[in-house]
């Protein structure tokens, strides 16, 4: 277990405090996108995933993720789904003006299950099969296989003291069976999030 985990328990609470993600869609307004997505994202507000043996397409437009500090330099949002089971976490940097800066749409590696370590990072839990109570957990690594790619980085306006910004991005990784880890799977999907981060 990464020893900065320790630090992101809390997003367990939330994940059973919210009980589940609120999933609808909603028109947003159009703003300057200082990086604009060309990798084929949805604009909706959403999260997918894919497996050999199930698929989901969540909307999650009105989902609001708390930003909790990753290290000196980055935030991680956290959710779980109720209907599928699956919980996420996605790093990113707290600086609003690191966050849009161009250099950021590329690949990163998708951590091992809740050790993001850097920015861009993702990793993802979800059960085997729907329903089932097996469960997969990501894979660390970065290769042709395994990478979360940011596609678009987009100012959405404040809220209180904290600048709003949409994140769109792919992903594909192999994941493994807990407690049976030669039981590979490749997991891949999209999603496009809303985050918060601190403005100077």
């Amino acid at each position: 277990m990464h020893p900065d985990m320790f630090k992101r328990l809390p997003v367990y609470l939330t994940s059973l405090l919210v009980a589940a993600l609120v999933f609808s869609c909603d028109v947003l307004d159009k703003e300057d996108d200082p990086a604009p997505d060309t990798g084929g994202v949805s604009d909706s507000l959403h999260f997918s995933f894919k497996t050999p043996d199930w698929s989901r397409n969540i909307d999650c437009s009105q989902l609001d993720l708390p930003s909790y500090g990753l290290d000196n330099q980055n935030y991680y949002v956290s959710a779980t789904s109720q209907s599928t089971k699956n919980t996420f976490f996605l790093s990113f940097p707290k600086d609003s003006s690191a966050i849009v800066n161009s250099s950021n749409l590329k690949k990163y590696a998708i951590a091992e299950y809740t050790e993001n370590d850097g920015p861009f990072q993702f990793s993802l839990k979800l059960p085997l099969t729907d329903g089932s109570s097996a469960r997969l957990v990501s894979k660390g690594g970065l290769s042709e296989e395994s990478y979360n790619e940011i596609t678009a980085v987009k100012y959405m306006g404040r809220d209180g003291s904290s600048a709003v910004f949409s994140i769109k991005g792919r992903y594909a990784m192999t994941a493994y069976e807990l407690n049976n880890s030669t039981n590979e799977k490749a997991v891949s999907g999209t999603y496009h999030f809303k985050v918060k981060t601190t403005t100077r």
